[in-house]
């Protein structure tokens, strides 16, 4: 916004020189961008943050100012620029026949209030040297006195006017109303609008002559044969108006006050300001004036503790301090008996002030950030032991894990696009869908990690990593249909593609046994007990590589390889591997590690077991097999080949284990480790069919 001194001075006396003010504005937190040169002297170019729309006008600019420096605020009380101010004048009786106005609100939820001002005999032509020069200075072209007054007061207090050609309206008639269905206007600026029912316009008695708190109408706008004018001064609701003004792609000066939310009091008041000055540029005369709606509610009381607001500063202000300090922002303030506890009424024009810290940041700005002296909090710490401090120490355990083995934390992206999600497999209805997101990209908040790691990993491949090894923790959320409810779960993705190590002999690819390392890493570490795969569909897998996890029968999560053809819609052309797992599972079998074992100071005896068995045999039932029949000398299963070829009858595949036999008080002999051997290729031969090779 800009603010010419000049105009400034007229409100509150100003004895620094421009620079000084500029930087007591700025530390005061309404930061001068630049200060520009014009015919009156300096303007400020002032950025106005949104909760302070008191200040999108030369008054509440002179208020900071005043309030900042200590000076006196003076209002106006003529028309400026020299004038000797606005006479009294004597209404003249209106003739009983002459047309009188009719104001009706249909919508109060759209406009709260609405004063109208009829004023005759009116001259149209051009506005004084000193007005003109002023709404140039603030980037208005001046048209003729009467819409250059209605800009005028509208910088000076902030409050949007409308002039209307009384003789234009129909029946004389002010109606304030919803928009009927495909009803147009032609605006000012001369552009047929069509309307929809969500806008609030000014109509008479036939059709819309005004957007509310947007534009006026053609059809109704003042010209050089004016003679009656009906002045609007309104109070219009800012969300509404915001709408409005973003679905006709239509942004005045009016919408941009009205968006932020204009002062309820100042409404009369800026009307009075404005009829005062027609009657002394523009040689008219009040005849008639209606007030229709609510006036502006008394604010509600804020209560400040002193001694809180002196722990939120850090600072040792003293309540006689706070309350000349408030003071100064036109706050109605009193103390009780104590003095310890102040009771705030802040002024209409002050809507960002609702809870007390709202009024502690006020302090600290009017006394000066740079006063309060920088000091570090002192509290005593103690040990956490509530459950909140547990459970985020055990997810940083979890994190710390992650990375122990390799893996490098991402953080993606909670919403996503439905597109993103039907390319990975997963349905838009499996997440929750946003009532108004921001942008079609962002409209679902992620059932599932898939979408984000694979993101992910395109990414880094594509900027040149040879392998990918990644970890996410995040959570998900899950649409319920039939409770229309919704449950959001904590979960661990983990994501590998491209190389897994390279060396002088060559590159090792990332592939399903290293995920499945990983993830039997992760649960032994934290539950102290075997992983077990069971094949499975997944929506996102290659068919038959994807696999349940489980932990003593409960499912813990799945896992498995990106089907071909969701890679080649994301671009990817490695293969690439994903783990999803359920953390409050994880959490809840999470068993401490109490002891460490030793160990063992006797060597093992290592035996090979080959059978053949049918495919649908997965190698983990038979490897638990063995763990049963080995009991506590069985140390160490592992799968180290798998053979399917023509030395395999069809149907059929040939599992090598490799088995380490130990005990732990001493050294086995071979005789007793073959015994123990035939045994467990018994009990294969029986329970799953298997031929040894």
């Amino acid at each position: 916004m800009r603010v010419p001194l000049e105009w400034l001075k007229e409100h509150v006396a100003v004895k620094v020189a421009p620079k000084a003010l500029a930087e007591r504005l700025t530390l005061g937190g309404l930061e001068v961008v630049g200060i520009h040169d014009s015919t009156d002297g300096p303007v400020f170019d002032i950025e106005i943050t949104p909760n302070r729309a008191d200040c999108l006008s030369i008054l509440g600019v002179a208020r900071e100012v005043a309030a900042l420096t200590g000076q006196r605020l003076k209002l106006s009380s003529g028309a400026g620029g020299g004038s000797q101010g606005a006479r009294e004048k004597r209404h003249p009786r209106p003739s009983p026949l002459a047309p009188r106005p009719r104001i009706h609100i249909e919508d109060r939820k759209g406009c709260a209030r609405y004063v109208g001002r009829l004023i005759d005999g009116v001259r149209i032509g051009p506005s004084p040297d000193w007005m003109q020069r002023r709404l140039a200075a603030c980037g208005v072209r001046p048209i003729n006195n009467l819409v250059d007054i209605t800009n005028y007061v509208l910088f000076e207090y902030g409050q949007p006017l409308h002039a209307f050609d009384f003789e234009r309206l129909a029946s004389g008639t002010i109606l304030v109303r919803r928009a009927q269905p495909n009803e147009r206007i032609t605006t000012l600026d001369g552009v047929t609008r069509t309307l929809t029912t969500d806008m609030l316009v000014i109509a008479d008695a036939k059709a819309p002559v005004a957007v509310a708190g947007v534009m006026g109408g053609a059809g109704s706008e003042v010209t050089p044969q004016t003679t009656r004018v009906l002045l609007e001064s309104a109070l219009f609701d800012p969300i509404l108006v915001r709408r409005t003004a973003r679905a006709l792609g239509l942004a005045s000066e009016s919408s941009y006050r009205f968006e932020r939310g204009v002062d309820p009091a100042g409404v009369e008041a800026a009307s009075r300001r404005a009829a005062a000055l027609i009657q002394e540029l523009a040689g008219g005369a009040e005849t008639y004036a209606l007030d229709v709606g609510a006036k502006a509610p008394r604010r509600s009381a804020i209560s400040l503790h002193t001694e809180h607001i002196q722990r939120l500063l850090g600072s040792s202000m003293s309540p006689t301090l706070m309350r000349t300090t408030l003071a100064k922002l036109s706050c109605r303030v009193a103390s009780d008996s104590s003095g310890r506890t102040l009771r705030v009424e802040p002024p209409s024009f002050r809507r960002d002030l609702v809870h007390p810290v709202d009024l502690a940041e006020e302090l600290a700005r009017l006394s000066g950030y740079d006063r309060i002296n920088a000091r570090l909090p002192s509290r005593t710490m103690s040990a956490g032991t509530s459950e909140a401090g547990s459970r985020y120490a055990r997810l940083q355990s979890l994190r710390c894990f992650c990375a122990s083995l390799g893996l490098t934390e991402a953080i993606t992206w909670s919403l996503v696009s439905p597109e993103e999600l039907a390319r990975c497999g997963e349905s838009a209805q499996h997440g929750l869908r946003l009532s108004n997101p921001l942008s079609q990209d962002h409209a679902v908040l992620r059932p599932s990690l898939t979408v984000g790691l694979v993101q992910a990993v395109r990414r880094n491949l594509t900027q040149g990593a040879g392998g990918v090894r990644l970890f996410e923790l995040g959570a998900v959320f899950r649409a319920s249909e039939p409770s229309g409810k919704h449950t959001e779960q904590l979960h661990l993705g983990i994501a590998l593609a491209g190389a897994w190590n390279r060396d002088w002999q060559g590159q090792i690819r990332a592939d399903f046994f290293r995920l499945k390392g990983l993830v039997a890493s992760l649960v032994e570490r934290l539950c102290q007990a075997a992983l077990h795969v069971e094949t499975i569909s997944l929506p996102w897998a290659e068919p038959g590589y994807g696999v349940e996890l489980r932990i003593d029968g409960r499912p813990i999560g799945v896992a498995g390889q990106l089907a071909r053809a969701i890679a080649t819609a994301w671009d990817v052309e490695e293969p690439v591997w994903l783990a999803e797992l359920s953390v409050e599972a994880l959490l809840e079998l999470r068993r401490a590690s109490t002891t460490a074992r030793a160990p063992s100071a006797f060597p093992p005896v290592k035996r090979d077991l080959s059978v053949v068995v049918d495919q649908a045999v997965a190698f983990e039932r038979i490897a638990r097999a063995v763990r049963e029949v080995g009991g506590a000398l069985a140390g160490r299963v592992e799968l180290i080949d798998r053979y399917v070829g023509r030395q395999v009858p069809e149907g059929k595949h040939s599992l090598t284990f490799g088995i380490e036999y130990r005990d732990a008080s001493r050294t086995l002999t071979a005789a007793e480790v073959d015994v123990l051997h035939q045994r467990i290729s018994q009990v294969l031969a029986s329970q799953f069919g298997a031929v040894l090779r």
